[in-house]
């Protein structure tokens, strides 16, 4: 059936990034306090968050992210902040785009430092062309001054400046989110809590504008080919991005060359467009005329999905020969590793690039997942094209 994939998200959806135990946490539920007092949460209940239980929020049929929310207003910009239950939630949520995060807060704990998996993050939503990111050095009870906050600034800043993308020198704001979280006052000038202030404006200042999904050129996949006539064919897909009406002109991409036509009927369940039999198939797309490529070769990130997940312990190797999922149909591919990977193991993550048997339409962010002998073993995410 034609259906509208909506973003469930009214708000734009931000989330935090770091190590396990750096403060994330803690971070969100002073946010949490300090909007309450200067803009408005929407979050339903108590705002005591870290009492809230975490949610398990399904990314595909028994993969999922654990996390905790909240929706709160100010200034006039909406936002959906996530927080995830561990690292690998938070690199799942990335890769799979579910929710499509759209800015994050790198939140670093003075006393450990940057970590490997903190660095991680941060290069993650550089490969995801994060539109900003923006950094909380977490004191920790760190007192001011002492040299090693210094020591952790001079490393997140050089990190940003390496992999932060647009978010490359863009302020560090220092402070103490438990002890902000534990002020019983409600001052806004407090030194508790002007760093969360802080954080606050500069999240005003530098975070993107929400997406909306209706006003971007229109891309919906063919699901299945409903009738062929000699004059039209009728399909069914999804409407990801854009709209679609009668008379509008249209390209079918995929699998071949690009076929220039226009819609000539749309029903509940369907769209007829001018075409002779045989010209539409199964995973090509219709789109706004020159708006989008088919490509069969390019770069990616992949998560393979655990054994809990998936079922199964199959890994990837390199030259492997896996199935590319994408807009309703399995694609041959062959797959290479970067040179310092020999495979890649169910639960990790690693770029690799793809070269499929046919070109499909793809962008920069679009997602899929990946198949072998029939079974989903992973998802990933479109990074380059060639």
């Amino acid at each position: 059936m034609i259906e509208k994939i909506v973003n469930a998200h009214k708000r734009l959806p931000i989330c935090t990034l770091g190590a396990d135990g750096h403060g994330k946490t803690t971070l969100t539920a002073a946010i949490a306090k300090v909007v309450a007092r200067i803009g408005a949460i929407h979050t339903e209940g108590n705002i005591e968050f870290e009492a809230q239980p975490p949610i398990h929020h399904p990314i595909r049929e028994g993969v999922g992210i654990t996390y905790r929310a909240i929706a709160y207003e100010t200034s006039g910009k909406f936002y959906t902040q996530i927080d995830c239950e561990t690292s690998l939630d938070i690199v799942k949520m990335l890769i799979s785009g579910s929710p499509e995060i759209q800015g994050a807060i790198w939140v670093v704990d003075a006393v450990e430092g940057v970590t490997p998996d903190s660095e991680a993050h941060l290069r993650l939503a550089n490969d995801m062309y994060l539109p900003a990111v923006l950094a909380f050095l977490n004191t920790g009870g760190v007192p001011e001054g002492d040299e090693i906050l210094e020591i952790c600034q001079q490393e997140m800043s050089e990190l940003l400046n390496a992999y932060g993308g647009k978010s490359a020198g863009v302020p560090i704001i220092t402070g103490d989110a438990r002890r902000a979280l534990d002020y019983k006052g409600d001052r806004i000038t407090s030194d508790q809590w002007q760093p969360i202030v802080d954080l606050i404006v500069a999240m005003n200042r530098l975070m993107p504008a929400l997406v909306d999904t209706e006003r971007l050129p229109l891309i919906m996949p063919i699901y299945e080919i409903t009738d062929e006539t000699k004059e039209s064919v009728s399909v069914r897909g999804a409407i990801v991005q854009g709209q679609i009406g009668v008379g509008q002109a249209v390209d079918i991409v995929g699998k071949g060359d690009r076929i220039k036509t226009r819609v000539i009927g749309i029903k509940e369940n369907e769209v007829s467009v001018e075409s002779e039999p045989d010209w539409l198939s199964v995973g090509q797309v219709l789109c706004t005329p020159k708006t989008v490529k088919s490509h069969s070769e390019f770069t990616a990130l992949i998560y393979l999905l655990t054994f809990e997940e998936s079922g199964t312990h199959i890994p990837l190797i390199e030259n492997d020969r896996p199935d590319i999922y994408l807009w309703g149909v399995d694609m041959p591919a062959h797959l290479q590793l970067p040179p310092e990977l020999s495979l890649v193991t169910s639960g990790t993550y690693a770029h690799v690039t793809v070269e499929l048997d046919l070109p499909l339409v793809m962008e920069i962010g679009t997602r899929f997942e990946v198949k072998k002998m029939g079974t989903r073993i992973g998802f990933g995410v479109v990074t380059g094209v060639v």
